[in-house]
């Protein structure tokens, strides 16, 4: 580092345009951060600015060789989870005056929380769980005094209970009925920022396979999802930039199987949760193989998937699968377009077959729940269709075509992209498919048939999660981006015994959404490992010990020699200029030597600094 003389004064635009086609840009929070495929190492500019007018710059880089990735963070955040058992509803209300007890007996909130976990580790085959959360001691207060009801109505009424910050509780606990599913959404629910804590979180995750395949493709990707800027963007371009990042279909499937895999990853591996099924929405059948290691060939698929014409004029841009379907004209001579649209539509499926049987550009696509349904097709078809209907209807977040007929012609490309090298099931999943709905067969060409296949037709989702929860699986985790498929899972499931959770939600941290799900999952009882959000350190003792010191004292004052009345004049000055500084810097070297010390012993009272 080195200091560098006075500069003029920030200008404002003219100087950010001099910065927009370098490879600087400002860190507002704290972001993932991938290597681009030809450096090694990361580099930051800390830049420090001076009362006094004059610059620090500091320039700081990571050790390549390092492969420790250890991080405290997560058992640093605020959020602390409180598992209490009990062998009945008494025995869990005296758990939780316990627990307050604990609290006012001034042990900390994380040290609080351990106390809780170790008891749970010695207690968990007791009848009952219940999940606390609390970021502070009266987010607790109130938390518990909530929970006292909340555990009482439960009980009576037999019904879940949770707060808006997540505690949570059920006394009719679904881990010893049931199986845990996973499910994978379709490659539509990225966002701006999805995932942005994950790996900070759970620093591991940098080192997975599938980023260490993708190294070509990261940096793109990362630049759509976490846009990087000079300053700080406003609202219309946060949308614009999403736009972009819809329209990348490519950059959308790829982020989506990524988030895919390291939100598996984080429960499979560090949380230990043990699914007995796996199955996905759509585009999700690929995440789900990614995601649990039946595929670790990214690079190829992600190569394969690249030289495609798939997402780039097949089914996406110009949709020329659809133009041929329809005999319209190349794009060269129309490039419009604008003819093709899909709808989620609130009606029945039986409802909207009959209202577009007079349509022959018109397709019903997917089948969310009995009363959600997506079209597409020609958009004025399509809007005479929901006419007719005189239903609620809204445009999709995606324009590409999708299980119909019309994209019947690329079924052999699709088989193609994803003819992948297996892997061993290490997980012993049950995994589905939209094909048959049914099993599939873990052989490489037969997923690839099963995934062509699924995506070349209509998708009846009830039918496939039906399917799912009859052979076995009450608890439905969504491990992608988004809570859709959770709420359908609700919507199809509403009349019988289940339970879903989501690990994403827009609008929610990581840290928040991975707690409370792992507060359900607690208190429905599955087998599961809390230990990774308590700290295993232990605390340093409150209780100083008394030593002895030499400490050398002696010399000038150095507040007394800088901060005199001449020197408090320069700073207070509204306009600070060279002259002043000289004249300060000129003024300090004018401070004396100090005597020779004068040695004395103090007795001070220090408190044992932790390794």
């Amino acid at each position: 580092y080195r200091y560098l003389p006075a500069t003029p004064k920030w200008t404002g635009v003219k100087d950010i345009k001099k910065w927009e086609n370098s490879p600087f840009y400002v860190v507002p929070e704290s972001r993932p951060w991938f290597l681009n495929p030809d450096t090694d190492k990361r580099t930051a500019a800390i830049n420090s600015m001076g009362i006094d007018g004059t610059y620090a710059h500091l320039i700081i880089s990571e050790e390549p060789n390092k492969q420790d990735r250890s991080s405290r963070f997560l058992q640093q955040m605020p959020l602390q989870l409180f598992p209490i058992t009990g062998k009945n509803r008494e025995d869990l209300l005296q758990q939780v005056d316990n627990l307050q007890n604990l609290v006012n007996q001034g042990n900390s909130l994380p040290a609080a929380a351990k106390m809780a976990f170790t008891n749970y580790e010695k207690h968990n085959q007791e009848s009952y769980t219940l999940a606390i959360l609390a970021r502070n001691v009266k987010e607790l207060a109130r938390e518990i005094e909530a929970a006292i009801k909340g555990v009482n109505n439960a009980f009576d009424k037999g019904e879940e209970w949770q707060t808006p910050l997540g505690s949570y509780f059920t006394a009719n606990p679904l881990g010893k009925k049931g199986e845990v599913a996973f499910i994978y959404p379709a490659a539509v629910n990225s966002y701006l920022g999805v995932g942005r804590n994950l790996f900070r979180l759970f620093p591991e995750v940098h080192d997975d396979i599938i980023l260490q395949n993708l190294d070509n493709r990261v940096s793109h990707v990362e630049q759509l999802v976490y846009p990087r800027s000079l300053n700080k963007l406003s609202s219309r371009e946060l949308e614009a930039l999403e736009k972009q990042l819809l329209d990348d279909s490519e950059a959308m499937f790829e982020n989506e199987i990524v988030v895919a895999r390291l939100l598996s990853k984080v429960l499979l591996d560090n949380f230990q949760v043990k699914p007995k099924f796996a199955f996905g929405y759509s585009l999700g059948e690929v995440s789900m193989m990614s995601a649990i290691g039946i595929w670790n060939q990214f690079s190829e698929m992600s190569n394969a998937l690249n030289s495609s014409t798939l997402f780039g004029d097949r089914l996406s841009g110009a949709k020329n699968c659809v133009r041929e379907f329809w005999q319209l004209p190349p794009v060269e001579k129309s490039p419009d377009n604008n003819f093709w649209c899909n709808y989620v539509v609130i009606a029945t499926p039986s409802q909207v077959k009959e209202a577009i049987a007079a349509e022959n550009r018109v397709y019903l696509t997917q089948i969310n729940t009995p009363e959600e349904v997506v079209i597409a097709g020609e958009p004025e078809a399509c809007e005479r269709v929901i006419k007719k209907l005189g239903c609620n209807a809204f445009k999709a977040p995606f324009d590409h075509v999708i299980h119909c007929q019309a994209m019947a012609s690329e079924h052999d490309e699709i088989a193609s992209v994803n003819t992948l090298p297996i892997q061993e099931n290490q997980q012993n999943l049950t995994l589905y498919s939209a094909a048959e709905y049914a099993t599939i067969k873990l052989e490489s060409k037969a997923i690839a048939e099963g995934i062509a296949t699924g995506l070349c037709k209509q998708l009846d989702f009830p039918r496939l999660v039906n399917q799912v929860y009859n052979d076995g699986a009450k608890i439905f985790i969504e491990t992608g981006a988004g809570n859709v498929c959770s709420r359908w899972i609700d919507k199809n499931l509403s009349d019988k015994e289940h339970m879903t959770i989501s690990l994403n939600r827009r609008g929610l941290d990581d840290h928040s959404s991975i707690v409370k799900a792992l507060a359900k999952l607690t208190s429905h009882q599955i087998d599961l490992d809390l230990s990774p959000l308590y700290s295993t350190v232990e605390e340093t003792s409150k209780k100083g010990k008394i030593t002895q010191r030499k400490v050398i004292l002696g010399g000038h004052n150095i507040t007394e020699s800088i901060l005199t009345a001449e020197n408090k004049k320069l700073f207070q000055q509204s306009e600070i200029s060279s002259k002043p500084v000289e004249k300060l810097a000129a003024k300090t070297n004018q401070i004396k030597a100090a005597p020779k010390p004068v040695e004395k012993e103090l007795k001070v009272k220090t408190t044992p600094t932790p390794k």
